[in-house]
């Protein structure tokens, strides 16, 4: 990764929201040598939205197996671990003067 003083990922930083592939991310967000790391969900962080996952759930939406069979518990919180990072949802963060709003939807 290049040198930078700020780190912006915005979206698509796994593959389904899975809590594992959550994880797997914030390690690697911790290895990063930027001051400031901020992200942002995308449309494969289904686990993110819990509205569209108590649908998911419903049904046996075969487009996605994997997360279709998590329980609720397993993700509810899933944001909070992302502990190498701000995570901005339907929120800003303002750095070092510019103010940064994050929305996945």
């Amino acid at each position: 990764m290049p040198y930078g003083d700020v780190f912006i990922h915005a979206g698509d930083f796994t593959e389904l929201g899975l809590p594992s592939e959550v994880k797997k991310f914030n390690d690697w967000l911790g290895t990063l040598p930027y001051d400031i790391k901020i992200v942002i969900a995308g449309n494969h962080e289904l686990t993110f939205d819990q509205e569209f996952m108590a649908d998911l759930i419903k049904q046996d939406f075969y487009y996605f197996p994997s997360a279709s069979k998590l329980k609720p518990e397993n993700y509810e919180n899933v944001q909070s671990l992302l502990t190498n990072c701000i995570y901005l949802q339907d929120s800003e963060v303002t750095v070092r003067g510019f103010r940064i709003y994050g929305s996945p939807w």
